[in-house]
């Protein structure tokens, strides 16, 4: 867990930033907003689904949705800065949730499809790694936990999908799959086919495909669109070998840099192994107790 966490530090300073408009990323720095070393909403919202899991032990989206809440208005998690277009669409449920709860809503806003709203946005996704990491012995309930983590604040059927999907392709990295094996087309875990059973939104079946796969850097767009964040994340895992490989060779990131590679190293880390991470940038990173700790009560559990 400390990965995700290392990595959105890292390039919080440089999100939303053309491509190659900046110097190399290689160390901690400020971004005005959040001091070196501090992570940003990607993390905060992934530890506050580590705690629930533990706390409820099992998934509990109306507990999630509380702490989302509790997050929002008090900077709980230690959260200091988030990007304002995440927060039309998490405000915007967070504000359901606020009615819900005190009667001025009648419908669950978790149960309530935004697909008509168009705001499929990586911000379901960001967050899923405690997930298949708390079901990891259970393929199929990871997949489901995935699927209803999604509709706390992103109930659309793309950003659903991907979350399920991705979450998939964690747990069979965690039980040993092969980068071959994880990246062949239609690749899943658990026995259903996508193509037959219509279990993946449209939009990510060219993905799932591989339609990536001989792309450039210049042909892939790591934006805050849920589909362009999950094809440059998946074409960074399939072009590096290494952690060494993936240094040398990704000269800088664009656009929603931080998150994306928050999510890159949800799968990589598997590959990679957490003594990779430069000493330093283990030891720096804010609140790295706190994140361990959650990582070590997940593993018990």
């Amino acid at each position: 867990m400390v990965w995700w966490a290392v990595w959105d530090a890292l390039w919080m300073p440089v999100e939303f930033m053309d491509i190659d408009s900046f110097e190399r990323v290689d160390s901690y720095r400020d971004n005005g907003d959040l001091k070196a070393w501090e992570w940003t909403d990607d993390t905060a919202m992934a530890l506050i689904i580590a705690d629930s899991l533990v706390r409820c032990k099992g998934f509990d989206i109306e507990d999630q949705l509380a702490w989302f809440f509790k997050w929002h208005k008090d900077w709980w998690m230690g959260l200091k800065d988030y990007p304002e277009w995440e927060w039309v669409q998490i405000s915007k449920m967070l504000t359901f949730y606020w009615l819900y709860m005190n009667d001025k809503l009648e419908d669950k806003p978790w149960e309530t499809d935004l697909s008509w709203e168009y705001m499929d946005w990586n911000g379901s996704l960001m967050r899923i790694g405690p997930v298949p990491l708390y079901f990891s012995e259970d393929p199929e309930k990871a997949i489901f936990y995935a699927w209803e983590s999604s509709k706390s604040t992103h109930h659309t059927r793309i950003c659903i999908d991907a979350c399920k999907y991705f979450a998939g392709l964690i747990i069979w990295a965690m039980n040993g799959a092969t980068k071959e094996e994880l990246l062949a087309p239609y690749y899943s875990p658990i026995s259903k086919d996508y193509r037959k059973e219509n279990w993946m939104a449209p939009e990510l079946i060219p993905i799932i495909e591989w339609s990536y796969k001989n792309k450039d850097r210049y042909q892939i767009n790591p934006s805050w669109y849920v589909v362009e964040t999950l094809e440059a994340v998946l074409w960074w895992f399939y072009n590096w070998e290494s952690f060494k490989d993936w240094m040398e060779k990704t000269v800088n990131l664009w656009l929603d840099a931080d998150t994306t590679w928050c999510i890159y190293w949800y799968l990589a880390w598997a590959y990679y192994g957490y003594d990779s991470i430069p000493k330093e940038w283990k030891d720096w990173l804010v609140d790295k107790e706190r994140i361990e700790k959650y990582a070590k009560r997940i593993y018990e559990a």
